[in-house]
């Protein structure tokens, strides 16, 4: 029978196959008339036998599927994923550990694993990776062939550590915060970009209706909280971003029966002015309910 490593994949023979295999290779060398039946010593032998060669047979497909990231379970998936300097964050399920090792889905996987790496340090809430790969600065400031790491919250010299595993030497790394790392003796300055929270105060003026099947639309309440959500944790705006009513239109989209008319804003204590509102790259907006207000404007 074919079992074991096969074009199509690893063959597990079933309990049945295994000793039918044993009884064929006793015949062959005891002759046809050799009885084996499961009441005779020879057929209670066959079956030890049997089942040790099943056990041995399962290891040795633990062992071909440890090789494979969507047939690895446990600990051995996290040994391949420490091969692609990722580690499980927490709660993370053998599935979703194995998207994160084979990059599926993921258009940029050289930034993806970065910025997974970098998510992961501990306490840190928020982070973004920069590349520029051109011969001249960028419009975010990032000197040529530079990258930068930012993040809020987090230690920075386990950031910086992190960050020197995947910024190869010849590279610049981009930043406000200078941070000296050491590994096994060998010394490294690793810049990494902190950015000043800006409490930001937003006004926006919506429309709103009831749905087809006639139910009202969400409280106001409910609207501004929405909005808050969907621009803060991971979903919130970077730094150096320039705030525009789309980006709010964008983050009332989950609410169908919503309309954003018009939307003003201003940093710190300022006077809410229409928008776009820009920010420096040093820069990050933070925005909470208590600096929200949503006008519901009559049709």
């Amino acid at each position: 029978m074919a079992v074991g490593v096969q074009p199509t994949g690893f063959i597990l023979p079933t309990l049945a196959e295994i000793l039918n295999d044993i009884e064929q290779q006793n015949v062959s060398i005891f002759g046809p008339g050799l009885i084996q039946t499961s009441q005779t010593k020879f057929g209670q032998m066959n079956a030890l036998r049997a089942e040790r060669e099943r056990v041995l047979w399962e290891v040795a497909l633990a062992a071909y599927q440890s090789y494979d990231p969507n047939q690895s379970e446990g600990i051995s998936l996290e040994r391949l994923a420490a091969l692609r300097l990722i580690t499980r964050q927490p709660g993370e399920t053998d599935a979703d550990l194995a998207k994160a090792i084979t990059n599926a889905g993921v258009a940029n996987t050289r930034d993806a694993d970065f910025y997974r790496a970098i998510i992961g340090v501990t306490s840190v809430t928020w982070a973004k990776v920069y590349a520029n790969d051109g011969t001249t600065t960028d419009d975010n400031g990032l000197d040529a062939h530079s990258v930068a790491v930012v993040a809020l919250g987090g230690d920075d010299e386990e950031i910086a550590l992190v960050a020197r595993r995947y910024i190869v030497p010849g590279i610049t790394s981009f930043g406000n915060t200078r941070v000296e790392t050491e590994i096994d003796g060998f010394c490294r300055t690793i810049y990494i970009e902190r950015p000043v929270e800006v409490p930001t105060t937003l006004e926006v003026d919506i429309y709103k209706w009831a749905d087809a099947g006639g139910c009202p639309p969400d409280p106001t309440q409910a609207i501004a909280e929405e909005l808050v959500l969907n621009l803060s944790g991971t979903a919130r705006p970077r730094n150096g971003v320039t705030l525009t009513r789309h980006t709010i239109a964008q983050a009332l989209c989950t609410k169908p029966n919503v309309e954003v008319v018009a939307v003003r804003g201003a940093k710190n204590d300022g006077t809410p002015a229409s928008l776009p509102l820009a920010f420096d790259f040093d820069d990050i907006p933070l925005i909470t309910l208590a600096n929200v207000t949503i006008n519901v404007l009559e049709p």
